[in-house]
């Protein structure tokens, strides 16, 4: 049924990231003191919302494998594993480009950011291992970096909260209240909501061919 459905699927999401773009970069003003770059912000946030739905998907794939040593749990994890990487990559990309506006440098040795580039460097070696590791180990290998990733989730979210807000320069832009215009609200809501739709169905997409892929090693 939902291989039926995925045409319709697939369309609903693009036409929901379509909306998101219209709404970032035609609809809302810019921002007074960032000016233009800040229409970053609408897709940089959902992005790492989408990371994080990915990263717990491979927490749950990690645990559940490593419990039964099922090859669908791996192929799973192996998938949201490839995905998360990816959103992990585009916020810190993304992040970099608004950080060089703000601060006029890409990067900063500052909590948030180094606990994600930390988080950035965990799923690259993830992937990495899933291309050049052991075949008969990689499976375990992987969900234990996985778990290891996982845990590094809530360090780097709370991370801006461990010191001063003078200690550090990571904006709290949502928690802070600083999206004043209503049209602001809207295109975060709809760009976090695009985002994590597009990240749920690339997982699926790359989960069944995971599944395609085990299933012809079979034959």
């Amino acid at each position: 049924m939902l291989k039926r459905a995925q045409p319709l699927i697939t369309l609903g999401v693009f036409a929901l990231v379509a909306y998101a773009l219209y709404l970032a970069f035609l609809v809302v003003p810019n921002e007074r003191v960032m000016g233009p770059v800040q229409r970053i912000f609408y897709f940089h946030v959902g992005s790492a919302f989408a990371a994080y739905c990915s990263i717990a998907v491979v927490l749950v794939s990690s645990i559940a494998y490593l419990a039964t040593y099922r090859p669908s749990f791996d192929i799973v994890n192996h998938a949201a594993g490839e995905v998360g990487f990816l959103f992990c990559t585009i916020v810190l990309f993304t992040g970099m480009i608004w950080g060089y506006s703000a601060w006029n440098t890409p990067f900063r040795l500052e909590p948030r950011l180094i606990s994600f580039l930390l988080l950035w460097l965990l799923f690259l070696g993830f992937n990495l291992l899933r291309l050049f590791g052991d075949e008969e180990k990689m499976g375990k290998h992987c969900a234990v970096l996985g778990i290891l990733g996982a845990i590094t989730v809530p360090l780097m979210v709370y991370s801006i909260k461990l010191l001063p807000q003078f200690a550090q320069l990571h904006p709290q832009v949502v928690e802070r209240g600083g999206l004043h215009d209503a049209s602001m609200k809207h295109a975060f809501a709809f760009g976090s909501l695009a985002v994590i739709s597009l990240q749920f169905l690339l997982l699926w997409i790359r989960a069944r061919i995971g599944f395609l892929e085990h299933t012809r090693r079979l034959l």
